[in-house]
């Protein structure tokens, strides 16, 4: 795929991520005026709030594909990314299995210095009563 595919697929994600903010959003201030009841314009499948979130994804859309500077940036992105150069698999288990054992030792280790700091400050606290 070419860079131009890319960046309309990116497009359509910063769309369809806009979507359901805007739905979420419209939906929970909807909810807050009791005279505005959830509107349906097509049945129960598109209501009011989804109308104007839909209008909304696009409107932000269509004005961020319109802006250069955002088409280059995303462009060069892309072009960074397929210069990476990702990790196999087995190298990243290896590395996943690194970051599990350590999260355990540094938790035991947290846990037994919460332990002692415990037992430390107990004594002092109780021997002066």
């Amino acid at each position: 795929m070419d860079v131009s595919r890319f960046v309309t697929l990116t497009y359509l994600g910063i769309a369809i991520t806009a979507f359901v903010i805007f739905d979420k959003m419209l939906k929970w201030i909807w909810s807050a005026s009791s005279f505005l009841s959830e509107i349906q314009i097509i049945g129960s499948l598109i209501t009011l709030t989804t109308f104007l979130a839909i209008l909304a994804a696009g409107a932000l859309t269509f004005w961020m594909y319109r802006k250069k500077e955002y088409y280059a940036y995303i462009s060069e992105v892309i072009i960074e990314l397929k210069k990476v150069t990702w990790p196999a698999f087995p190298e990243t288990r290896r590395s996943t299995l690194i970051v599990i054992v350590f999260s355990i030792m540094l938790s035991l280790f947290l846990w037994g210095s919460d332990q002692i700091w415990k037992t430390v400050t107990d004594f002092i606290l109780t021997s002066g009563a």
